[in-house]
């Protein structure tokens, strides 16, 4: 495998694209990661399931990070992990939200309306 480019971990954090893996269980892992994709989501970014492209960081369960997972979810942690993409708990919600605000926060400017348009067709 050839070394990761800093070109390549650029571009992966300008990704609006967040991997979740794993299947939560634990009742507290379930509703954790229902808000989390729904906040991943209201917030611009695109939750995905299958680690294709360039992506922003991961959002894994209790059991990937305690080693209980299938074999294609641990070849998906350790593919990330190797292209310098951040795996995070997804109760770690301060991380989450520091590893995507310069995403967020281009995002929101790309929103924001020009001084001087106005919207009562004045």
């Amino acid at each position: 495998m050839s070394p990761i480019s800093s070109i390549e971990v650029a571009r992966a954090r300008r990704s609006r694209r967040v991997l979740f893996v794993g299947n939560p269980t634990r009742y507290n892992d379930v509703s954790q990661w229902a808000m989390v994709r729904q906040w991943v989501a209201l917030h611009g970014l695109e939750p995905i399931r299958e680690l294709e492209g360039d992506v922003l960081c991961v959002i894994v369960t209790e059991d990937i990070l305690d080693g209980r997972c299938s074999p294609k979810e641990s070849a998906a942690v350790q593919h990330a992990r190797a292209l310098g993409v951040p795996c995070i708990s997804v109760h770690d919600t301060t991380l989450i939200w520091q590893v995507t605000a310069r995403v967020r926060s281009r995002i929101r400017e790309s929103v924001v309306v020009p001084a001087g348009v106005h919207s009562d067709g004045a």
